[in-house]
């Protein structure tokens, strides 16, 4: 058998392992093959990807095979996904606009260098868009030239998609034609829920764009948009906010970046003007870097309420930070359920625990950053808030335990990743005091994280501001404090995000599979040998897992 094999060959693959069996075991097998051939056939062909890669080869006939038309047209019955490329071999769009009826979702991804004339390329696409009335989700993601017949046939075929609710327009690279985004708002369907509208970077920089719907026509009717995602470059905020009335049951939405600072300043204005009853907001680091403090105060106070998830990855100055966490809780502690912190400067540990017993509804906390101080001085402006460090010293360096028990005991998903506070300079050892404190302020990190007993997903770690540090590790062991972590029963993958790894023994691993029923992924831990009387070497915690439980996930 040669490496060769596509998804068509798997049927005669079975076939070829049956001709090798006795004539009793090839009948066993004939009825067995009989009963779930079925079955088998409607799993392979639920998802169909149909891409270039798979397609086409150097020297090969771009034709399809006749053994591959019969398979498509026998088993693509059952398909419900298909993932397409423009310059999959030749014939192969036809006849799936022939014979698929049953898709609920398709992505359409175009990387021929030129469109063919008049749009004939797509012919087949918006063929097959028509035929499948079951269609719900789809996408079309442009990575070369495209012509305004072929964006305004797509644009036609999804206006007259009876029940499609997702609506994903994503472009690389390449400018989109004249009038590509107004061909598209105005051939929306009335059932779309859910509107994506991204145009990534080019390589010589942002491209100014309009967002041209002030043209519509008073006439047009309202849509029932409930989500919508514009990743578009300075965006005029009158255009925008045109769109956005004409939706009035929008509940998310990420906000792209304004022309100006005023634009800005204005858009949020009306946002707050309409109640702003957006549940999810993103603010990405590259659309809000000249983002103020009132601007962001503004948005706060426009979004009182109603915001229960936000996502932010943007630097703050440490005032600006500190007052925006304050504030962020203070707005949203009663509604917030989600919270995701990515590539910000360093977050200490009085942040964190003021979200972490400030926001009772909070489901998911994610703080993906340098690190989260484990340790402060009590004379450090950034922990003046009594009672609210994760750990703290006084005068004397000695630990001061001040931890407030968290509140958000419905959370479901933690990722956290802890820090000495040191900077990269540093070449100081860290004194056995801080040590002591850090033991101290993981025990009661542990507590804390035994409380959360609907936790489903954990990821926590140290680093050390001094990457060559491997003096301060997070201990996993029962000697740190691991056992208050027992009540976790719904604890389905922990991960341990940390340099050096961290080391656990057969004790502790019995304990883990023991304590965590439900556990079914484990990434980051290093077993350690025990040697026995005899010299030799026994198998750490992977043989134990092994063992007791085969499916567990270890990486």
């Amino acid at each position: 058998m040669t490496n060769d094999v596509s998804i068509f060959d798997i049927p005669h693959v079975i076939e070829r392992i049956g001709s090798y069996l006795d004539h009793e075991d090839r009948l066993s097998c004939a009825l067995v093959s009989k009963a779930f051939h079925k079955e088998f056939n409607r799993l392979l062909w639920r998802e169909l990807v149909l891409c270039r890669k798979s397609f086409i080869k150097p020297g090969v006939d771009p034709r399809i095979e006749p053994d591959r038309v019969r398979a498509i047209r026998t088993n693509t019955q059952w398909t419900r996904k298909i993932s397409v490329d423009t310059q999959c071999r030749e014939g192969v769009l036809p006849l799936l606009a022939e014979s698929c009826s049953s898709l609920t979702e398709l992505k359409i991804y175009v990387s021929r260098e030129q469109d063919e004339p008049h749009g004939t390329l797509f012919q087949p696409i918006v063929e097959l868009i028509n035929r499948n009335t079951q269609l719900k989700t789809c996408s079309f993601i442009r990575y070369a030239s495209l012509s305004r017949g072929s964006l305004t046939k797509l644009a036609r075929a999804f206006s007259q998609s009876p029940c499609l609710t997702d609506l994903v327009l994503r472009f690389h690279i390449i400018l989109p034609p004249h009038g590509w985004l107004q061909c598209v708002l105005q051939n929306l369907p009335k059932t779309l829920k859910s509107l994506s509208l991204e145009w990534r970077k080019q390589r010589d920089g942002y491209v100014s764009t309009a967002f041209p719907v002030q043209d519509w026509p008073e006439t047009y009717p309202s849509l029932e948009v409930a989500k919508l995602m514009v990743t578009l470059t300075e965006v005029e905020e009158h255009s925008l906010t045109q769109f956005l009335d004409r939706c009035p049951a929008l509940k998310e939405c990420n906000v792209p970046r304004m022309a100006s600072s005023q634009s800005l300043s204005r858009f949020i204005g009306h946002l707050g003007g309409r109640r702003f009853p957006f549940s999810l907001i993103k603010l990405n680091c590259h659309m809000w870097d000249e983002m103020n403090e009132h601007q962001w105060r503004a948005l706060l106070s426009a979004s009182k309420d109603h915001t229960r998830a936000f996502v932010i990855g943007l630097e703050f100055s440490t005032a600006l930070k500190r007052n925006f966490i304050r504030e962020m809780t203070e707005y949203w502690s009663q509604t917030l359920e989600s919270l995701e912190f990515y590539n910000t400067n360093l977050i200490a540990g009085p942040d964190i625990q003021l979200i972490m017993t400030s926001c009772p509804k909070l489901r998911k906390f994610c703080c993906i950053c340098f690190g989260v101080q484990l340790i402060h001085s009590s004379q450090d402006d950034s922990v003046s808030v009594p009672g609210l460090r994760v750990v703290a010293t006084d005068e004397n360096g000695t630990y001061n335990d001040v931890m407030t028990d968290w509140v958000c005991l419905d959370m479901e998903e933690l990722k956290l990743t802890f820090s000495d506070g040191r900077t990269t300079s540093s070449t100081e050892p860290i004194l056995s005091q801080q040590k002591q404190c850090i033991a101290k302020g993981t025990e009661r990190v542990y507590e804390q994280l035994g409380r959360l007993t609907k936790l489903k997903e954990l990821t926590i770690g140290w680093c050390s501001g001094n990457a060559s540090s491997k003096e301060a590790s997070l201990d996993m062991s029962f000697q740190s404090g691991i056992e208050h972590m027992e009540p976790l029963k719904s604890l389905r993958m922990i991960s341990i995000s940390h340099l050096p790894v961290v080391n656990i023994d057969l004790g502790e691993a019995d304990w883990m599979l023991r304590s965590w029923p439900q556990l079914r992924k484990i990434t980051g831990l290093k077993y350690r040998y025990r040697i026995s009387r005899k010299g030799a070497e026994e198998p750490g915690y992977l043989g134990l897992f092994r063992s007791k439980r085969p499916w567990l996930d270890i990486s």
